[in-house]
Parts: C-alpha cells; sequence; structure tokens
C-alpha cells in the first residue's frame, strides 16, 4: 500500500513538472515584439534628402547680337549650385566682341549673368530645363574710322536674360548642357547705332561635380 502510494505521488509530479515546462515554453513561443523591435523592421522607410551639389566648369557660345556686322563666339567659366533635383541657380562670366558699321564701332563686353533653372523632368540622364535671370555687362566702346572724334566710352549696363535647355548627366561627377538665351539690353549709349544692343545666346557648357 505504501509502496503504491509513493508510485502514484511520483507520477502525479512528473506531470506536474511537463505542464510548467510546456506553459513556460509556451510563453516564449508567443512572447509579443516590443515596440522597438516592430520599428526596427517597419517597411516603407522615408527616402533620404537629396544634398546640395556643386559644379563649375568652361562655357562656349555664339552670339547673334541684334545690328551686328556678324555673328560671334564667347568663351568663359560658369558655376552651378544644386538646391534640389529640379531647382539651380547659376554664375557665369564670359567674354565677347561684336563689330558695327562696318567694324568702326567695336563692342567688347564682359558678361556676368546670374541665372535660376526650373528642371521640367529632374530625374533620369536627360533633363530639359527653362532658365531665367539678370545680368550685369561691362561694355567697352572703340570708336574707328568715320567716327574716330567720338571717342571710346565704357558702359555698365544691365540686363534681364529668359531661355530654355538642357543637361544631359554622363556620370555622376559629369555633365553637359545646351541652352538658348535671349538677352534684353538696353545701352544709353545710341550715339551711332541709335539701337538696343539685345542678342540670341547659344551656349555649351561643362560641368564637374564637386
Amino acid at each position: 500500500m505504501v509502496q503504491a502510494l509513493a508510485i502514484t505521488a511520483a507520477f502525479l509530479a512528473s506531470m506536474s513538472a511537463t505542464g510548467v515546462a510546456q506553459q513556460t515554453s509556451g510563453d516564449e513561443i508567443w512572447k509579443p515584439a516590443s515596440l522597438s523591435q516592430i520599428l526596427s523592421i517597419a517597411p516603407n522607410e522615408p527616402r533620404a534628402e537629396v544634398a546640395p551639389s556643386f559644379s563649375i566648369g568652361p562655357a562656349v557660345g555664339f552670339i547673334a547680337a541684334r545690328g551686328a556686322d556678324s555673328g560671334t563666339w564667347f568663351g568663359g567659366v560658369q558655376a552651378r549650385l544644386h538646391f534640389a533635383e529640379f531647382f539651380a541657380v547659376e554664375a557665369a562670366l564670359t567674354f565677347h566682341q561684336d563689330r558695327y558699321q562696318g567694324g568702326d564701332v567695336l563692342v567688347t563686353q564682359y558678361p556676368f549673368q546670374l541665372t535660376a533653372f526650373l528642371y521640367i523632368i529632374p530625374e533620369g540622364q536627360v533633363r530639359p530645363y527653362i532658365l531665367a535671370g539678370f545680368g550685369w555687362y561691362y561694355s567697352r566702346i572703340d570708336y574707328r574710322g568715320a567716327f574716330a572724334g567720338l571717342g571710346d566710352r565704357g558702359e555698365h549696363i544691365f540686363g534681364e536674360h529668359l531661355g530654355l535647355g538642357g543637361e544631359f548627366r554622363l556620370s555622376p561627377k559629369f555633365s553637359l548642357d545646351v541652352d538658348v538665351r535671349y538677352i534684353f539690353l538696353n545701352p544709353t549709349n545710341d550715339q551711332v547705332i541709335g539701337r538696343n544692343f539685345n542678342y540670341w545666346q547659344v551656349t555649351f557648357g561643362a560641368n564637374f561635380f564637386f
């Protein structure tokens, strides 16, 4: 009798231990994840913002000035700061000469232009844009031949420009661009020419990014 009771007690004790182990194991399996764990695997993380980028490079182009004897080429440098994928600003300094009145009037200009760019398609290898800006044009006017008695002079002319173009991104560190601009100028000196210096400008540029 005593032996039977001892066997029964041992059996009940073993069953109780097994039940506790199973309950503990189940708690570990079904324990809910913490908030930090949920956040660490949360999908649709926000997209990182595009950092501003800076580029600089040479610029060349062709100018067709109103009333000039012929068109002329120009050269200079341009620097752009890209604030976002769709917006940038540029500072450009160039040099060119135009001849009027059969070469008797020589106009030498040093345009300094500030331009804003709005990229119509901000992503991709080819990025078209529209542009607008203003500039300061130091102009040196030299009179020769029949107009030699007028005396040379310099002028500080301000003007605006509008245009459109496109940028071709060839690598993360290099791109090419081409655009067409119309320059609005109204000089005060009309002794000989009697008209403004408005002109079309076609620009080709190379941009090295940093």
